[in-house]
C-alpha cells in the first residue's frame, strides 16, 4: 500500500508518540513504518520544510538583487554593467561548486547563480542589442542550467531548469516546433532517477504531455503554427493508457519513490480516464468531436492507438497481475478506431454518432462494475466509491436526457442517495467481515 508523502509523515509522527506513550515497541514502530518505507529516525520532514523555506528565501534574494539593479540600471556605465553581471554569475556558481565538493551541499547557491545566469543574459543582450528573438534567451538559459543540474544531481536546479525550458517551449512553440526540448525532458529524468524524486518525475510527465500535445498542434497546423483541434482528445486518451501502465509497471518496482509517484499517476490518470468517459457520454459532445476529426487520416487518433498499443504491450509483456481493470482504461481508442472504420466506407463520422456513444456508455458501465469488483477484492475505497458514483452519474445524466422534469429528477436524487447508503454500508459490513477472518487467524495461530 502506498501513502502519499503528507500522510507518511502524519504516520510517523503518530507512531514516535505511541512508542513515547509505551503503546508499541521502538521495533514494532519500525516495522509498522517500513510496510510504507520510512522509519522511525526518518527526518524527511525537517529537512524537506527546511529545503523549501531556504530556496523560497533565496528566491526572493534573486528578486531583491534584479528589481536593485533594474531601478539603477540605466545609472551604471556599460561595461561595469557587463562584468558585474558575469562576476555575480561566476561567483555565486563558484560557491555553490565548492560547498557541494566539501559538504555536499550547495545547491542553493547555484540556484541563485542560475537565476544570476539568465538574468545576465537578458540584460547583457538588451545592453548590445543581441538579437530580437525573445526565446532564444529563454533556451540559452535552460541550456546553460542543465549541465550544472545533471553534475550536481540538483532537484531545485532541475525544476528551474524545467520551468525557463518550459516557457521557452510555449514562447518558441508559437513559432517552430521545439524539437529540443527533448534534451531538457531527458536531462530531468536522468536526474530523478540518479536523485530518486518521485516529485520530480511527476513535474517531468506532466511537461511530456504538454509537449507531446503541442507537437500534435503543429501536426495539425500544417507549418503555420500549432492547432488545437480534437484529436488532442484522442491522444490523451492513449496517453492516459500509457501512465496507467507505467503506474502498476512502477507499483511492482523495488524503489520506494518509484512506488508512490507510481501511485499518484495511477489515481490521476483513472480519474482523467472517468471524466472522458463521462464527457463523452454525452451525444452532443461526442457528435462535435466526431465531426472535427478526419477519419482515419486524423494524426490525433493514430499517436492515441499508438499509444494504447504500447501500454497494451507493456501490459501483456510485463504480466503486471490481472490485466483486466489496466486494459480497460485502454479500450476507449480501440473503440475510436472501430467508428471511424466503418465511418470511412462512404458515410460521416456523425452517421455513427449513435453507435460511439452507446459504446462508450457501455465501456463506462463496465469500468464502474469492474471498479467496484477491483475495489471489494483489493479493499480500496477509491475504487469502490469511484465505481458506485459513476454508476449514479450515467443513471442520473440519461435520466436527464429523457425525461428531465423536477419531480423525476428529484427521486432519482433520492434513489442516488439510497445506493450510496447502501454501499456505505456494505462496505463497512464487508470491512467487518475482513477484521473478523483476521482475528479468526490469528487466533488460530495462537492456539498453535
Amino acid at each position: 500500500m502506498q501513502l502519499l508523502g503528507l500522510l507518511r509523515r502524519e504516520l510517523r509522527s503518530e507512531c514516535r508518540q505511541w512508542v513515547v506513550d509505551g503503546d508499541i515497541s521502538e521495533e514494532q514502530g519500525n516495522r509498522i513504518l517500513a510496510r510504507y518505507d520510512t522509519h522511525l529516525d526518518d527526518d524527511a520532514d525537517g529537512s524537506l520544510a527546511y529545503k523549501v523555506l531556504v530556496t523560497v528565501a533565496l528566491l526572493f534574494v534573486g528578486l531583491a538583487i534584479l528589481l536593485l539593479v533594474s531601478a539603477n540600471w540605466e545609472d551604471i556605465p556599460r561595461a561595469v554593467r557587463m562584468l558585474g553581471l558575469i562576476a555575480t554569475t561566476i561567483t555565486l556558481n563558484l560557491i555553490g561548486i565548492r560547498g557541494y565538493l566539501k559538504q555536499g551541499e550547495g545547491s542553493g547557491w547555484l540556484f541563485l547563480g542560475g537565476i544570476s545566469y539568465g538574468a545576465s543574459i537578458m540584460l547583457i543582450a538588451q545592453i548590445y542589442h543581441l538579437g530580437e528573438h525573445f526565446p532564444d534567451g529563454l533556451f540559452y538559459w535552460a541550456l546553460g542550467v542543465a549541465p550544472m543540474a545533471w553534475l550536481v544531481r540538483s532537484r531545485v536546479l532541475a525544476l528551474l531548469m524545467l520551468a525557463v525550458a518550459f516557457l521557452w517551449m510555449g514562447a518558441q512553440g508559437q513559432y517552430t516546433p521545439p524539437w529540443a526540448m527533448v534534451l531538457f525532458l531527458g536531462v530531468a529524468v536522468a536526474i530523478a532517477l540518479r536523485a530518486h524524486s518521485g516529485g520530480l518525475l511527476l513535474v517531468v510527465i506532466a511537461v511530456l504531455v504538454s509537449w507531446l500535445n503541442l507537437l500534435l498542434g503543429w501536426a495539425y497546423g500544417d507549418g503555420w503554427g500549432p492547432d488545437f483541434e480534437a484529436g488532442h482528445l484522442s491522444l490523451n486518451m492513449g496517453l492516459l493508457a500509457l501512465l496507467y501502465a507505467f503506474s502498476h509497471r512502477a507499483a511492482h518496482s523495488e524503489s520506494h519513490y518509484l512506488r508512490r509517484s507510481g501511485s499518484l499517476v495511477g489515481l490521476w490518470a483513472l480519474r482523467g480516464y472517468l471524466l472522458l468517459l463521462v464527457m463523452l457520454s454525452f451525444s452532443e459532445f461526442s457528435e462535435g468531436y466526431l465531426h472535427e476529426l478526419a477519419g482515419l487520416a486524423d494524426p490525433g487518433l493514430w499517436a492515441g492507438l499508438l499509444a494504447a498499443l504500447l501500454a497494451s504491450a507493456w501490459v501483456v509483456v510485463g504480466r503486471l497481475g490481472s490485466t483486466g481493470p489496466r486494459l480497460l482504461v485502454m479500450l476507449l481508442p480501440f473503440v475510436l478506431l472501430g467508428i471511424h472504420a466503418f465511418g470511412g466506407r462512404g458515410a460521416g463520422p456523425g452517421d455513427f454518432t449513435w453507435l460511439f456513444v452507446v459504446a462508450v456508455n457501455l465501456l463506462a458501465l463496465l469500468s464502474a462494475i469492474v471498479l467496484i469488483q477491483e475495489g471489494l477484492k483489493r479493499g480500496l475505497t477509491q475504487y469502490f466509491y469511484s465505481g458506485i458514483v459513476l454508476i449514479l452519474l450515467l443513471a442520473l445524466m440519461r435520466y436527464l436526457d429523457l425525461f428531465g422534469d423536477y419531480l423525476g429528477a428529484a427521486a432519482m436524487f433520492l434513489v442516488a442517495a439510497a445506493v450510496l447508503y447502501g454501499a456505505a454500508r456494505f462496505w463497512r459490513r464487508q470491512q467487518g467481515l475482513e477484521t473478523q477472518a483476521a482475528k479468526g487467524g490469528c487466533a488460530g495461530e495462537e492456539q498453535s
